[in-house]
């Protein structure tokens, strides 16, 4: 009788233990880790679709020739150097025959609501007030070479004060593009 009564309460007490101790504890934390390692699953699946394409996106950038890059770059920079873009500017009207002064530049999203950009856009845009020296036909070379540069930009505003000498003074605020 002992032979069946030992082996009938080793069930009872293995059925207990699995009621009161390992279903619990299956049901609550071993659960909630088990959502937990399927959204890092997903996560990592995120990341891997993300490096298959910043991969494709890179050769496709080395299949592009360095020039054409380089002009691609120059068109849409990725950040604003200002430094470089006075620079450019004051190459160009060098070239022309002006002189150039008294820069200002102020973000482009402080300036007026009328610049067109969207809030959630990739492009964003800063305004350079400068002054420029120089004859009519210089500035209408300065202004031609600022509409054939790459750098996308917007004259904005122009101001023009006379002379009896054919010298004028051009105070222009140039809106300039770059990619955020």
């Amino acid at each position: 009788m002992t032979n069946r009564i030992l082996p009938a309460g080793l069930i009872l007490i293995a059925i207990a233990i699995f009621l009161a101790y390992v279903r619990p504890t299956l049901i609550g934390p071993i659960a909630g880790l088990s959502a937990g390692v399927d959204q890092y699953k997903a996560a990592l699946t995120a990341a891997d679709r993300y490096d298959a394409r910043e991969a494709e996106l890179a050769s496709e950038r080395d299949q592009l020739a360095p020039d054409a890059l380089s002009r691609l770059t120059t068109f849409l920079p990725d950040g604003v150097d200002n430094v470089r873009m006075i620079l450019d500017l004051t190459a160009l009207a060098g070239r022309s025959g002006i002189s150039l002064s008294g820069f200002s530049i102020r973000d482009g999203s402080q300036s007026a609501s009328g610049s067109g950009l969207a809030s959630g856009s990739l492009v964003d845009s800063v305004d350079l007030s400068v002054t420029a020296t120089g004859t009519y036909g210089a500035f209408r070379s300065f202004l031609t070479g600022i509409e054939t540069s790459l750098r996308p930009m917007d004259l904005i505003n122009l101001d023009v004060k006379g002379s009896a000498t054919g010298v004028y003074t051009y105070t222009l605020t140039l809106r300039i593009y770059w990619l955020r």
